[in-house]
This record gives structure tokens, C-alpha cells and sequence, in this order.
């Protein structure tokens, strides 16, 4: 995958911490990253070793002239207020061909109970894949794939111990639940 991004003009909506931007410039990409907080903006541009460029953005009034080859939003999406609109300003910076790609906390039985004992957060929303593949395509996609990124809870990978990470990995695959899924799409 690294090789597809190599010379590649990526922009990622929602830098966080920098993880993939870090990893996209160091293989070769020409990366553009947006976020609201001043403060990811900052590790982003810290751990790329000041080779990314950032603004400070709303994820969903995306405001490029030029296009880009692809378009990431990772573990982002899901916190936007208006997805649709963040969709339709993906589908606009591409280039004819280019890809978005999505990924989202999923809505499912497990989670509605998490939430219900006040274990997760609810200040984002939850989607089930059907309803971002709709956005996908009234922003104007052609849907590429689409599946489950994790099963078992990012939180609970967060509190689990180093050494149970091995046990962890392998109960992904018989874990019922969907809570991370994603959406790729292209631009025809």
C-alpha cells in the first residue's frame, strides 16, 4: 500500500496526532493535513518533522482549489457534524479517479449497551455501514469496498496490558461485532 501513496497528493481530514501523516511523508507523499485543534495540528507538524502541510479547518467546509490523488479520514468521520457535506468536499478536491476513504465507529447492539453502562463516549456519532455507503453516494462515489477495520472496542486496546495484545489480535476474529468499519470510494 505504501507504494500507492509514493508521490501520491494526499490529504487527510482529521490529523490527530500525526500517526498516518508521519508514516504518508515518510514514504514518499505529498500530504496535506486539516484539523480544528491547534494543538494535533501541532504534533502532526512535530512528528513529521515539519514536513507536513497543515490548516486549521473544518473537516466538513473542506476550501482547496487543487486536486489531490487521495483523500483519508481516519477515525475522524464519526465526529463530524455534517457528514455529508464532508463527503461532497472529498468528492470535490479529488482528482477524476481519486479515492476517500473512511473509517467509522460502528452503531451495533454492543455499543448501544456500552454507552447504556456509561462506557464510551457519546459525543460522536454512530453509523451502521449501510448509512455511510448512502452518504458515499449522494456525495457523488462509486463505492469501491467496504468491510470492518477492528471488532473489539479501540477502548478496550487502550486499557489492555502489552502482553495480552497477541490474545487480543486473534479474538478480532471471532469477536460478533463490528465497532470499526470503512468506507472507500472513488471518484468516476
Amino acid at each position: 500500500m505504501a507504494s500507492i501513496f509514493k508521490g501520491s497528493r494526499v490529504l487527510e481530514v482529521g490529523t490527530a496526532t500525526g500517526r498516518f501523516a508521519a508514516s504518508l511523508t515518510q514514504r514518499g507523499a505529498e500530504y496535506t493535513g486539516v484539523d480544528l485543534s491547534q494543538r494535533m495540528l501541532r504534533a502532526t507538524f512535530e512528528r513529521t518533522n515539519h514536513s507536513a502541510s497543515l490548516i486549521q479547518m473544518d473537516g466538513s467546509k473542506l476550501g482547496f482549489r487543487h486536486y489531490f490523488d487521495h483523500v483519508l479520514c481516519i477515525r475522524t468521520f464519526h465526529f463530524l457534524q455534517k457528514p455529508v457535506e464532508a463527503l461532497q468536499g472529498m468528492f470535490s478536491v479529488l482528482k477524476p479517479g481519486g479515492e476517500a476513504l473512511v473509517t467509522f465507529e460502528t452503531d451495533n447492539f454492543l455499543r448501544r449497551f456500552l454507552l447504556f453502562l456509561g462506557i464510551g463516549t457519546s459525543e460522536q456519532y454512530y453509523y451502521k455501514i449501510s448509512d455511510v455507503e448512502d452518504m458515499f453516494l449522494e456525495a457523488g462515489f462509486k463505492i469501491v469496498r467496504s468491510g470492518s477495520v477492528m471488532r473489539i472496542p479501540v477502548t478496550v486496546y487502550r486499557r489492555c496490558p502489552r502482553s495480552l495484545l497477541g490474545i487480543m489480535r486473534r479474538l478480532e476474529r471471532l469477536w460478533p461485532w463490528p465497532m470499526h468499519e470503512y468506507v472507500l470510494g472513488v471518484k468516476s
